[in-house]
């Protein structure tokens, strides 16, 4: 593919060739490809001058998130998609790490008030009134080459979130090695998207429905009786969900298998699955092709386990995709191999020209991104056998994965110490049933006083999203620590506490 290759220059070919054809449908209504593109040109105008920067997209998944991201490859801006959960704290450090120098934001339920927060720090683009001016006001944009796609912010072991470059060789590898090929889209088939469009995986359905030419469905509200009333309204074809999402369907007393009847392909992946739900879904859907992967916001899509192998493979998360490699570095040793158990690595030529993301932007650029053997260090512990099969097994002790969302221990601690009352903390993941993980905090409360766990959950709650705040606040005398002084997060679970839960949503 020639280096010039843009997302907005398969959008043009498409809407040359499918004008009339439906591309897009959310709460608003539908949008044909000759529409949606003439919109996305005049919005690239109006944005022209910012040439070179960032625009950040703290929207809720809608026709305006869609067609702002592809205005921006249009005009040569990198995207910084911003989880809509957002608070002000966090959308905070994404404008000031990644530079953001606009903000486009539907202002609606929390964000109105957290926009409200940052006023004169950003400028803001309003949908709406404001939003549809902008697009009368402007002149079409002149197509504007900038390798970098988008700066896609992901949870670490750190307590900000860090942000990850990627290319238009990354978008142009998710979009036709995912979609086009292992699934076979086409102009055919209607795309079901209720991934937030702000996460990696959300952005290669989108590219890769709308650039396929099929029709694209969006929806922000990821319920399950939402999604199969909208797979069976829509006769929606292809779409994915997180394994929490996956569990209540199949495990619904309700039987949906027959409203979800149209569906072609459904891609379940972000955590691990049992094997029990793995044949539950089967069961449900016995004339659809269930795939899971293994990827990451760094690396992509680094595995894929197909239809065939989706129940004979409990375990697995696939083998490598063409043009990606795999390794494991045992943690004990510090040997790198092909086979055996430890630590995943990814590799897929210079970062930033096939899978792999070119590296970190801001203040997490200053380390690096990958080992001086071009290998991405994933932080997943698996085993990887000698046909190339990867099983994950455990990852790093302060990554929470729950309900598809990774979330950083040491951020949430960094929160709750501002309490009055927090004198000591430390958070923890431990088994849910239905979200994979739950967020645990380990709190010793100081001599003047104390709190309550629902004070302590909502002052997290206002400080950060909503998913990263604690489920159940523990109390306790003291917090074990090494010999070195750091806390042992692994001797909590036997530590005598009083427990104060959260019912789960």
């Amino acid at each position: 593919m020639p280096h010039s290759w843009t997302v907005s220059d398969q959008l043009h070919w498409v809407a040359g060739r499918r004008p009339d054809a439906t591309a897009l449908v959310d709460a608003s209504g539908e949008v044909s490809f000759g529409a949606f593109h003439r919109r996305v040109q005049a919005l690239a105008g109006h944005l022209a001058p910012l040439a070179g920067g960032r625009v950040g997209l703290y929207l809720a998944n809608r026709r305006e998130w869609a067609e702002a991201f592809f205005a921006c490859q249009l005009a040569g801006i990198g995207v910084v998609p911003v989880n809509d959960r957002y608070q002000e704290r966090e959308l905070r450090h994404l404008v000031e790490d990644a530079g953001i120098g606009l903000v486009v934001s539907d202002g609606a339920a929390h964000r109105g008030d957290v926009l409200a927060g940052l006023r004169g720090d950003v400028d803001t683009l309003l949908v709406g009134d404001a939003y549809e001016r902008a697009l009368a006001g402007a002149d079409p944009a002149r197509p504007r080459h900038h390798d970098e796609s988008a700066v896609l912010y992901t949870s670490g072991t750190t307590a900000l979130a860090k942000g990850v470059r990627l290319t238009q060789a990354n978008q142009a590898l998710g979009t036709f090695l995912g979609p086009a090929t292992l699934l076979a889209m086409t102009a055919a088939d209607t795309v079901l998207i209720a991934t937030p469009l702000g996460h990696r995986v959300g952005q290669v359905r989108l590219l890769g429905g709308l650039l396929t030419g099929a029709r694209t469905v969006l929806t922000s509200d990821a319920r399950p009786g939402t999604l199969v009333d909208a797979v069976e309204q829509f006769g929606v074809t292809v779409t994915g969900m997180v394994p929490t999402i996956a569990r209540d369907l199949a495990f619904s007393d309700t039987r949906p298998g027959p409203r979800l009847a149209s569906l072609r392909v459904l891609s379940v992946t972000g955590e691990a699955m049992t094997a029990e739900l793995r044949e539950r879904v089967a069961g449900m859907l016995p004339g659809t092709e269930l795939w899971t992967f293994f990827a990451s916001t760094e690396t992509g899509l680094a595995t894929a386990l197909p239809p065939e192998q989706f129940t004979a493979r409990p375990r697995s998360s696939g083998r490598p995709l063409p043009g990606v490699e795999l390794a494991v570095h045992d943690l004990g040793t510090g040997i790198t191999g092909r086979t055996g158990s430890g630590e995943i690595l990814v590799r897929s030529g210079e970062p930033g020209s096939y899978a792999v993301g070119a590296g970190y932007v801001g203040a997490a650029a200053q380390s690096p991104f990958t080992d001086e053997d071009g290998w991405f260090h994933t932080g997943d512990i698996g085993v990887l056998d000698e046909d190339g099969w990867l099983e994950i097994t455990g990852r790093s002790k302060d990554m929470i994965l729950s309900g598809g969302f990774n979330i950083a221990a040491q951020e949430v601690e960094d929160v709750l110490r501002q309490h009055p009352a927090v004198r000591d903390v430390a958070v923890t993941g431990e088994p849910d049933e239905r979200f994979g993980e739950r967020v645990v905090a380990w709190v010793v409360t100081g001599a003047e006083g104390g709190a309550t766990a629902d004070e302590l959950r909502a002052f997290t709650g206002a400080r950060v999203a909503a998913f990263k705040r604690p489920r159940v606040v523990r109390f306790v005398d003291d917090l074990p620590r090494t010999a070195t002084g750091k806390i042992a997060k692994w001797r909590l679970s036997g530590a005598p506490a009083t427990d104060a839960g959260e019912p789960l949503r």
